[in-house]
């Protein structure tokens, strides 16, 4: 996991000199803009990489260490369209070179065209920022009914909020926290499910802000259940657990419970040495319903062939923003939405937080509406 963070860092950094490069090169040649433009771009890249490299050391929980994950944030961000506007100029040069669809203008006064270009491109990110912090604050309900052939004793029909990706923290407060809580009850479901990334990547700022407070105002009549997601692995499994059943949160890992005796809930454990998914079944009344929480929505032939009737994950975030919307569609074979392999059936949230930065794009921040039908034939 370190070697993908690693390479993540590596594509920043590469994006980085590209844009710092391209960015250079269309500046007026004015001594004070250039030296403008190295302090800012330096200085913003700069907090990026002190928000990666330091966010577990003794200055994690200073404010002015806040203020730099922030403005780091933020800059992850403005690289990632930067990049693409860039790229997408160079595109259109090349482009010009054979079929000339630049204007006369442009031609004439290159310099003036780079500048324009360069204006552009610093203008639209923060006006796609705050449309994605938009999306971010304005959490869609997605209403999803699935139907389980097998009968659930007395249990007709199960209303649960899948409520996946938190990522409770620097980014997600307090404040956001209560938001999220306030919707979820409103929706008065019989169960909660929480499939993975609580915690963002240190426990340290949800016991700073007391964030359990709200987390113990949720509101279910067959209880408030979780799993663990990678990030509470990077923050610390063991007391990840202790915190969240602190506020009255049944965290499975590994483990299958019976609710109401009319079917099986099912949590994994977000790790490749935990048990095959016929090992946890084995034991369990086959004739009830199985749902299964697991945070990545991978290896789906082992859940469909072990008989698993609905399994529940996140993890994906939906891609989160464009592009990268693309690139996690091609890496897993559900990466959002509902999808079904013969009587197995999954659904796979986009998650109600996010990571990285504080925006959407290409997708939504989302609390799941589930209506599940039993005895449906």
């Amino acid at each position: 996991m370190r070697l993908f963070f690693l390479l993540i860092l590596a594509a920043f950094l590469g994006m980085c000199f590209y844009v710092g490069l391209r960015g250079w090169q269309a500046l007026p040649k004015k001594r004070w803009m250039r030296v403008a433009w190295v302090a800012a771009f330096g200085g913003l890249t700069l907090s990026m990489l002190l928000g990666f490299f330091l966010r577990r050391s003794g200055v994690a929980d200073t404010a002015l260490f806040r203020w730099v994950q922030h403005a780091g944030a933020g800059w992850r961000f403005a690289i990632i369209y930067w990049f693409c506007f860039a790229l997408f100029f160079d595109v259109l040069r090349l482009v010009d070179r054979k079929f000339r669809i630049f204007p006369a203008w442009a031609k004439e006064h290159p310099e003036r065209a780079r500048g324009v270009a360069l204006v552009f491109s610093i203008v639209a990110v923060p006006v796609i920022f705050a449309w994605g912090y938009w999306h971010f604050i304005n959490p869609a309900t997605t209403r999803v009914a699935i139907d389980i052939a097998k009968p659930a004793g007395q249990m007709r029909a199960l209303r649960a909020v899948v409520a996946s990706d938190l990522h409770l923290g620097e980014i997600i407060g307090r404040e956001r926290l209560a938001d999220y809580v306030r919707r979820i009850n409103a929706l008065a479901p019989d169960i909660i499910l929480l499939p993975g990334d609580q915690v963002d990547s240190r426990l340290a700022p949800l016991v700073r802000e007391n964030m359990g407070e709200e987390l113990k105002k949720l509101r279910a009549p067959l209880g408030v259940y979780a799993i663990l997601g990678n990030h509470e692995r990077y923050a610390g499994a063991d007391a990840c657990i202790a915190w969240m059943e602190a506020q009255g949160i049944r965290v499975l890992r590994d483990r299958a419970v019976k609710i109401a005796d009319a079917f099986y809930l099912v949590g994994r454990e977000d790790d490749r040495r935990r048990k095959s998914m016929a090992e946890l079944l084995a034991p369990l009344d086959r004739s009830l319903p199985v749902i299964v929480l697991d945070h990545q929505p991978q290896d789906l032939d082992e859940p469909a062939s072990a008989g698993v009737d609905l399994q529940l994950s996140g993890h994906t975030h939906g891609g989160q923003i464009w592009p990268i919307t693309w690139i996690v569609a091609w890496m897993y074979e559900f990466h959002y939405g509902y999808g079904r392999k013969g009587d197995y059936q999954i659904y796979v949230t986009s998650g109600l937080g996010l990571w990285g930065f504080p925006a959407r794009i290409g997708s939504k921040s989302e609390l799941v509406d589930l209506t599940v039908n039993f005895g449906t034939k």
